[in-house]
């Protein structure tokens, strides 16, 4: 099969281009209506983002780099799955093999140097330091936050690329039902129903409970030039099928005194073809389930406290087909499963017009393995932060520290420093400066034949500097960053144990990733242009080459038009060449085109349709592996207003 390539030499000038356009016709827009100010309270554009300071704060005022996924562009994701919705985003790469496997690197970062909460609960895997992301779906999803660089002063280990935070549903206002169903290519079928809403007077209940169903016959994902190829099942096509369920409930039961409980479970039972001589299809399940119970409580007038008891399961499992031989896979279905326990006490206290943060938490780990090699395995975490922020007429600063001592490492300490100046109320500027580590997973430390206990934490340095313009006709947003990993976890040849045949995990390298990302949306009467292009440069400083499934230029560009009770758009996502691992299998830059849209029929009731990579282009995100062609979803939603 012959991959397309993309002249990435035109993306630039296409990009400059389009915003350069949108942003001409709204400063005559802006120039005659200089009274437009978006402070306030939270809106799609400029939503309140919690992620980044912990406590809700209007995007305005966030000095980290950041971007917010809105409900609006979840509804519009028709059959999309959540890493092909991240890989529309600023600042995101995702690599992935079909269903199953899937990836997302920010900002170059490795993908295990990503923490993943869902509703603010950790879910990333400490047995593979990865999250689940093909478990789940998007259907489930409220909104997004991805915050940039690393944030390990605020949430710990894993967090030094960042943070992405998925937020499922919370009940405002009065009871409103949801519900869609849809069909398209490749025998995809999805349904989803929700139920929110709050009551009203003292003691109100805030409520919601959602559910999603998908089904896929799906498509073969071994490519022509997949060097393995005579191994693996090359014709029969490779389904999945996901469910999933998430519900809230929280009582103000005094004002200032609530109470609440919030639960998520999904899990992707997703065919992939098996190495070996049979030539069969096996089955990956993995289930992602997160619990909380939490206590938020007005102590006084300037101080607030946040309990929480939480806990977060990631559980997959590998079905062999009986007939293959037993010397190529091994015994029984093997299973593993990680469990999370996470106790956290946040103190937000004012200070004048400041606020001053005091954190405490206790993380216990555990995980489970069968199959060749049996794992049985825990850890203990416990942390102490603080942090401050700052507000003087137009400085904004925050600053952070925090201390994790973690079983078999002692204590790591991080922190954070950004200053941001409004020179007016639309121009701002900031630096930011932050310190982050990731703790090796247990997969890194113990895996037999390949794990080194002694493994050090990988630390990074990171300094970036923003500009921002913000109005309401259109933003624009430019970030440069320079981010330093040491103590990089790779695989090696040298230096292993004694008895180690095929290599071990050591902290053989480090990576330089330095960058600058630019970011725009320009609304122009019932017209909406966005755009985004990303410059990096991943190294691996051990060996020259640029980090893995990773491009130096990537972007996005879109123009939606919505008027009355039809809406349009159209979308573009380009990334050039990317190497595998050892700088092998290049796999061409590409372009593809998405159109999507909807139209209500009535009050409560519209029509949506999706159309993903109209013009059929072959690319890969992983070598050897294919993702899907042209595909076309339709669907019908009611939507109680």
């Amino acid at each position: 099969m012959q991959y397309q390539s993309f002249n990435k030499k035109m993306i630039p000038t296409l990009l400059a281009v389009g915003l350069g356009f949108g942003l001409q016709q709204t400063a005559t827009y802006a120039q005659s209506n200089s009274s437009v100010s978006v402070s306030g309270k939270g809106s799609q554009m400029d939503p309140v983002i919690v992620t980044a300071t912990r406590t809700p704060t209007l995007a305005n005022d966030v000095l980290a780099d950041y971007v917010y996924i809105g409900p609006e562009e979840i509804a519009e994701a028709g059959q999309s799955t959540i890493t092909q919705l991240l890989q529309r985003q600023r600042g995101v790469e995702v690599s992935a093999s079909g269903g199953g496997v899937q990836t997302v690197f920010l900002r170059g970062s490795n993908s295990n140097q990503t923490l993943v909460m869902i509703d603010g609960v950790r879910t990333t895997s400490v047995l593979s330091g990865g999250a689940s992301w093909s478990a789940i779906p998007v259907q489930l999803i409220d909104h997004i936050e991805i915050i940039f660089g690393p944030q390990s002063s605020l949430y710990g280990s894993d967090a030094i690329g960042g943070v992405i935070n998925i937020f499922t549903k919370k009940g405002v206002g009065p009871t409103q039902v949801t519900a869609s169903t849809g069909y398209g290519t490749y025998g995809t079928s999805i349904s989803q129903a929700s139920l929110f809403g709050s009551t009203q007077g003292d003691q109100s209940i805030s409520y919601s409970v959602s559910a999603t169903a998908e089904h896929s016959a799906g498509y073969n994902t071994i490519a022509s030039n997949n060097p393995y190829k005579s191994n693996y099942n090359t014709t029969n096509t490779i389904g999945n099928t996901k469910t999933g369920g998430a519900a809230q409930v929280s009582q103000e039961w005094a004002k200032g005194q609530s109470v609440g409980a919030q639960v998520y479970a999904s899990r992707n039972n997703n065919q992939y073809p098996v190495y070996g001589p049979g030539k069969v299809l096996g089955n990956q399940i993995n289930e992602v389930t997160t619990l909380a119970l939490y206590s938020k409580n007005q102590i006084t007038d300037i101080w607030n406290s946040n309990l929480q008891v939480a806990q977060s399961y990631d559980s997959g499992q590998a079905i062999y087909p009986s007939q293959n031989p037993a010397a190529w896979y091994p015994a029984g279905n093997p299973l593993t499963n990680t469990k999370q326990n996470i106790y956290t006490w946040q103190n937000d206290i004012n200070v004048g017009p400041d606020l001053v943060q005091i954190l405490a938490e206790r993380r216990t780990v555990s995980m489970y393995a069968t199959g060749a090699n049996t794992l049985n395995l825990d850890q203990d975490t416990n942390s102490v932060g603080a942090a401050y922020q700052l507000k003087r007429g137009a400085n904004l600063a925050n600053f952070s520290l925090r201390n994790d001592n973690i079983t078999g490492y002692g204590s790591q300490n991080t922190g954070g420093a950004s200053y941001g100046y409004f020179f007016t109320k639309e121009l701002r500027v900031n630096v930011n400066y932050g310190t982050g580590f990731k703790a090796p997973s247990f997969y890194d430390l113990y895996y037999p034949n390949y794990g080194v206990a002694t493994l050090k934490p990988e630390k990074s340095q990171n300094t970036e500097a923003g500009i921002h313009y913000e109005t309401l006709p259109y933003d624009i947003h430019l970030v440069v960053y320079n981010n330093t990993i040491t103590n990089l976890i790779q695989y090696t040849s040298l230096g292993c144990p004694v008895g180690y045949s095929t290599g071990c995990a050591s902290n053989v390298a480090s990576a330089k990733i330095s960058g600058a990302s630019l970011g725009g949306v320009s609304r122009i009467g019932n017209f909406t242009l966005k755009g985004s292009f990303d410059q990096q440069n991943p190294v691996d400083q051990s060996t020259g080459y640029v980090l893995a499934k990773r491009a130096k230029q990537f972007g996005n560009v879109s123009v939606e038009y919505k008027k009355n009770a039809m809406l349009a758009g159209v979308e573009g996502t380009f990334q050039a060449q990317r190497n595998d691992y050892g700088n092998t299998g290049t796999m061409n830059g590409y372009g593809i085109a998405n159109i999507y849209g909807s139209y209500d029929f009535d009050r409560d009731w519209s029509l949506f349709a999706r159309w993903n990579n109209i013009f059929n282009k072959n690319y890969q995100l992983n070598y050897g592996y294919i993702t899907p062609g042209s595909n076309v979803f339709v669907g019908i939603r009611y939507a109680m207003k």
